[in-house]
């Protein structure tokens, strides 16, 4: 596993800037949550178990309380826990597609509402199964990606570039930023099928 501190220091060999530490680990920071978002990756998708105190039609779910690293809904599907099955997919869709053509409520669906999900079921329901895309996890101490440990030169290469665009050196920066789109096209390459075409 590729470590926030190797990632400095490689950083630090291609400016050759050691000097900018705060500025070089912000840096890192910011290029790890970017190459993460230059698209949805499968790897990035995280399922859990949901258990509701008792069963209902209607479930609220506080998703950043549940995954703190929450990034976007893939899917929820009901759960059966006697029979250790995974039952329907919820219907993903907007809150204004809440109401049928006949102005009637949908079911089994799923809906944002802020800082909340809304699951509405056609059957009462204490259990369902969430899989969620996280962000990677950022900090010095627990740092975690899996672009990191498989592409680090994404992470460093963009670092590397606004380093150089922060101290003036646009020449360089436009030389990584050739670089930086080159890697883009390996990691969505790579990453964005779990099976090779």
């Amino acid at each position: 596993m590729t470590t926030f501190a190797e990632l400095v220091t490689n950083v630090y060999a291609l400016t050759n800037r050691p000097d900018l530490v705060s500025e070089t680990e912000l840096a890192v920071r910011n290029a790890t949550l970017k190459m993460h978002k230059t698209d949805f990756y499968f790897k990035d998708i995280f399922e859990t178990g949901i258990q509701f105190t008792e069963a209902d039609y209607l479930q609220s779910l506080d998703y950043k309380a549940l995954i703190p690293t929450w990034r976007s809904l893939k899917y929820i599907r009901k759960y059966d826990p006697v029979g250790l099955t995974a039952g329907k997919f919820m219907e993903v869709i907007t809150t204004e597609q809440v109401l049928d053509s006949y102005f009637q409520t949908k079911p089994d669906v799923v809906y944002g509402a802020g800082q909340v999900l809304q699951l509405r079921s056609s059957t009462k329901e204490a259990y369902y199964l969430l899989g969620c895309y996280r962000f990677p996890i950022l900090t010095a101490l627990n740092f975690s990606s899996w672009i990191a440990d498989e592409q680090p030169s994404a992470i460093e290469r963009e670092a590397a570039r606004v380093i150089f665009k922060t101290i003036g050196y646009d020449e360089q920066a436009s030389v990584y930023e050739k670089l930086i789109a080159e890697e883009i096209v390996l990691l969505k390459q790579d990453n964005i099928l779990i099976n090779g075409s």
